[in-house]
C-alpha cells in the first residue's frame, strides 16, 4: 500500500501535463523552449542556488529560537540536501524528512531538527500567505475573474486563520493533552511563538522568506523575457506567489503538473498564451530541478548517506574513528 502513494503521484503529475498539453499544440511549446539561450539557463540556476542561501539563513533563525545552534556551512549543506530530495521524492515531506536526519546527523538533538524543520516549512507558507496577500489589490487588477477572486482570498484567509489557530493552541484545554500528537502540537505551537512573537526572528524569516518567492518570481520573468514574453517583473510578482500557493497541495510530484496548470490559469490573465506559459512552468521546474543537484553530490559525499554510515559503521568495528 505504501508504494501506491507515490505512485499515484506520479500518475497525476503525468495525467494533468498530458491534459495540459493537450489545449495546444506541443511544437509551439517547443518553439518557446528554443528561444532560450544557454546563458539564460545558467543565470536562472544560479538565482536558484542564492535562494537557497536565504532558505538557509532563514532556517538559522527559527533554530536560534529554539537556542539551537547550527553552522551556516553545515546549515547550507543540509537545506541543499533536502532541496534535492524535495524534487527526487513523491512529496516535499520526504525532503524534510532527509533535512531532519541529516541535522540530527549534524549534531542537533533529533527533537530540535524536526521541531526546527516543520516551523521551518509552517512560517515559510504563512509567508508566502502574507505576500500574497499584500499583492491582492493590485492582483485583482489583473484578475478580473470573480470566481478566481473568492477563491484566491478564501484559500489566503483560511490559511492565515488556520496559522493563528496553530499560534493559539496553548488556549487548548488541559483534558486535551492527554494525548501525546495534541502536547507535540502544542509544543510546536511554542516554538512557532519563539519566532513569530519575537521581531528578532520573525522579521528576518518573513524577509527572507517573501525575497525568495520575489526571487522565483525573477526566475519566471527572466525566463519569460528569454522566449520573447510580453510581461513585466511585477505580473511576475504579483502571479507567481499564488502559483506556489496552489503547488503546496500535495497531490503531485514536486508539484508538477499542478504548476504548469496553475500556470497557464494565472499567465492568461496577462494574454499569454497558454504554449508559452506551460514553457515557462517547465523551465521553471527543470531550473529548481538543476538547482538541487548539489544537494545530491552532498549527500553522496557527507557523512549523512546510508553508504558513509555504513562505511562508518564498519570503521567503528574496526576500532578507528569514524569519518566525517
Amino acid at each position: 500500500m505504501k508504494i501506491l502513494k507515490p505512485l499515484g503521484k506520479i500518475a497525476i503529475s503525468i495525467a494533468l501535463i498530458a491534459i495540459v498539453l493537450h489545449a495546444f499544440d506541443v511544437r509551439g511549446v517547443m518553439a518557446h523552449f528554443a528561444k532560450v539561450d544557454v546563458l539564460m539557463l545558467i543565470s536562472v540556476v544560479v538565482i536558484a542556488l542564492s535562494i537557497a542561501v536565504l532558505h538557509t539563513a532563514r532556517w538559522l533563525a527559527v533554530l536560534n529560537a529554539n537556542g539551537s545552534r547550527l553552522d551556516f556551512k553545515t546549515a547550507l549543506q543540509v537545506v541543499l540536501i533536502g532541496h534535492f530530495f524535495n524534487q527526487a521524492l513523491p512529496s516535499s515531506v520526504g525532503g524534510d524528512a532527509v533535512r531532519v536526519w541529516c541535522a540530527y546527523r549534524a549534531g542537533l538533538s533529533f527533537g530540535a531538527a524536526a521541531n526546527t524543520v516543520v516551523i521551518d516549512r509552517a512560517v515559510t507558507l504563512f509567508s508566502l500567505l502574507l505576500l500574497s496577500a499584500a499583492g491582492l489589490p493590485w492582483l485583482f487588477d489583473i484578475v478580473t475573474d470573480p470566481v478566481a477572486r473568492w477563491a484566491l482570498s478564501t484559500v489566503i484567509i483560511a490559511g492565515v486563520a488556520g496559522f493563528g489557530a496553530f499560534l493559539a493552541l496553548r488556549g487548548l484545554p488541559h483534558a486535551a493533552t492527554r494525548w501525546r500528537a495534541v502536547r507535540a502540537l502544542i509544543a510546536l505551537s511554542a516554538l512557532a511563538r519563539k519566532v513569530m512573537f519575537n521581531a528578532r526572528y520573525a522579521l528576518p524569516v518573513i524577509v527572507l522568506s517573501a525575497t525568495s518567492f520575489i526571487g522565483f518570481a525573477v526566475i519566471v520573468y527572466c525566463l519569460g523575457r528569454a522566449m520573447q514574453l510580453n510581461i513585466s517583473l511585477l505580473d511576475c510578482v504579483l502571479l507567481v506567489p499564488p502559483v506556489i500557493l496552489v503547488t503546496v497541495v500535495p497531490i503531485s510530484i514536486a508539484g508538477w503538473g499542478v504548476r504548469e496548470g496553475a500556470m497557464v490559469v494565472a499567465f492568461g490573465f496577462i494574454n499569454v498564451v497558454p504554449s508559452a506559459a506551460f514553457a515557462v512552468s517547465v523551465l521553471f521546474g527543470l531550473t529548481l530541478a538543476a538547482a538541487s543537484l548539489p544537494g545530491a553530490l552532498l549527500w553522496w559525499l557527507s557523512g549523512y548517506s546510508v553508504r558513509n554510515i555504513a562505511a562508518n559503521t564498519a570503521t567503528l568495528k574496526a576500532g578507528e574513528p569514524p569519518a566525517r
